[in-house]
């Protein structure tokens, strides 16, 4: 079964992950950590581009490993994989893989990522890191789910952040604001602050009526882009002890989506070395 989805800005993200899974593995090798790799929305392993015309890519539309693949594949490899997908299908496919790959200790989930992230995290013993990937295809992701990762100090996160659907909820006039959109915004985002971080204030301009000058009152002004990616960025900075620059996936232009690099543990050393590796790749990915 192959797994429609996403474009070429996947490619970048998987192949960000690819390098940072191999150099923890690497780093970690001769720790005394039993090392996991975790996946909250692990989808079938493989990946096929979307070939609709909302998409209109301009690449080949070739197959390559998913991330579930892509993991499995980092040598040395790490001592357990859990897998989490809702689709029922997916989980097939994720239960056939675990087969190819008898040598290879692979859990699989079939819950709700917001249930299973903060069980898995729940179950980590004082001997255990991880690696978690959050890449869910909207709006599925809670803040509330964020804050059980903060606080195991054991797992280093990738999350994919939807700036798209956070710029298509919160139109450029506030007026324009769908009242129905408002819970999912307070809900992605852990907070019914949004509203006022992400609308400046208009300078009402003077009006002239029948009984003297009164002041018009405009709906706010969104925050642009960079803005916005630097309020989320604040926001998990509020979580995490370690958040790097995240890298801005585009398709034709158009930003889509934020990749943060987050670390739980509150160790400044490694928090340190994480930094260090994340940022070298982050840039060698951004050139």
């Amino acid at each position: 079964m192959k797994h429609k989805f996403g474009g070429p800005w996947t490619r970048k993200k998987l192949e960000v992950l690819e390098d940072y899974l191999g150099f923890y593995a690497k780093a970690l090798k001769n720790q005394p950590f039993v090392l996991h790799y975790a996946d909250a929305y692990a989808g079938t392993g493989s990946h096929v581009p979307i070939d609709d015309d909302a998409q209109a890519l301009l690449v080949p539309f070739d197959d390559f490993n998913g991330s579930v693949l892509t993991a499995l594949s980092v040598e040395p490899g790490f001592h357990q994989y859990h897998f989490n997908d809702l689709n029922r299908n997916h989980v097939a496919e994720l239960e056939r893989i675990r087969e190819e790959h008898p040598q290879k200790q692979i859990h699989i989930h079939m819950q709700d990522a917001n249930q299973f992230v903060p069980e898995f995290c729940r179950r980590l013993s004082r001997n255990d890191r991880a690696v978690l990937l959050l890449d869910p295809y909207s709006t599925q992701l809670d803040w509330d789910t964020l804050k059980h990762i903060a606080s195991s100090g054991k797992v280093d996160l990738w999350l994919l952040f939807p700036i798209s659907v956070i710029l298509r909820m919160t139109p450029t006039d506030e007026e324009r604001v769908k009242p129905e959109w408002k819970n999912t915004l307070n809900r992605l985002l852990g907070t019914d602050e949004w509203e006022s971080a992400l609308y400046k204030p208009v300078e009402a301009p003077r009006m002239d009526d029948l009984f003297g000058d009164v002041d018009a009152t405009p709906a706010g002004q969104r925050v642009n882009t960079d803005e916005l990616g630097q309020w989320v960025t604040g926001r998990l900075n509020e979580l995490f002890p370690y958040v790097a620059k995240p890298v801005l996936l585009k398709n034709h232009g158009r930003p889509l989506f934020l990749f943060y690099f987050a670390v739980s543990n509150p160790n400044s050393a490694a928090w340190r070395l994480a930094d260090k590796a994340a940022s070298h790749i982050i840039k060698k990915h951004q050139q």
